[in-house]
């Protein structure tokens, strides 16, 4: 009896639009990457993993792929927010950003992706090797933000010019 349930449970899932967090299906047009990244090694690695993850098959060079995905490098800036009164920093936040463009074969141009991201961190001055180690953190998982948002955007870029062309007239 037990088995029959999961046996129902598992297409009544499928069905409802149920999926593990971070699987993003991409469309079919970006199945076959060539990733061209001038980033740094961790956001190159976290980028081909999710990537992967999607069923996304990176090849080698960019004439075997359908679609190239060129990364400029992530910036993550650090902005002063408040001053205490002893003149010391009190908060302060961290601003990211990553440029990507993706060119299509068979289409002409580029089309331009930038995420942004933004935490806000207190400084604590009594504990300065715990606030930089929670600032190592936040920029590690800012990085990790702005992967799953340039693959969301990816996925949404398809579905934009579907929705923008006009019916064909009959006539």
């Amino acid at each position: 009896m037990r088995n029959l349930v999961w046996i129902l449970m598992i297409p009544l899932l499928a069905a409802c639009g149920w999926h593990l967090r971070g699987v993003m299906p991409l469309p079919d047009v970006y199945k076959t990457l060539y990733l061209q990244s001038s980033a740094n090694h961790d956001i190159n690695r976290q980028l081909e993993l999710q990537l992967e993850f999607n069923g996304v098959l990176l090849t080698q060079t960019a004439e075997d792929a359908t679609a190239v995905l060129k990364v400029q490098p992530v910036t993550i800036e650090r902005r002063t927010l408040s001053v205490a009164s002893s003149g010391q920093i009190a908060e302060y936040e961290l601003n990211g950003r990553l440029q990507a463009s993706i060119a299509v074969s068979g289409r002409e141009g580029e089309t331009s992706i930038e995420v942004k991201s933004r935490r806000i961190l207190s400084n604590d001055v009594n504990n300065v090797v715990g606030t930089n180690a929670a600032e190592q953190q936040q920029r590690t998982e800012m990085q990790r933000e702005l992967v799953r948002k340039l693959l969301r955007r990816l996925q949404a870029l398809e579905q934009q010019p579907a929705a923008a062309q006009p019916e064909p007239e009959e006539g």
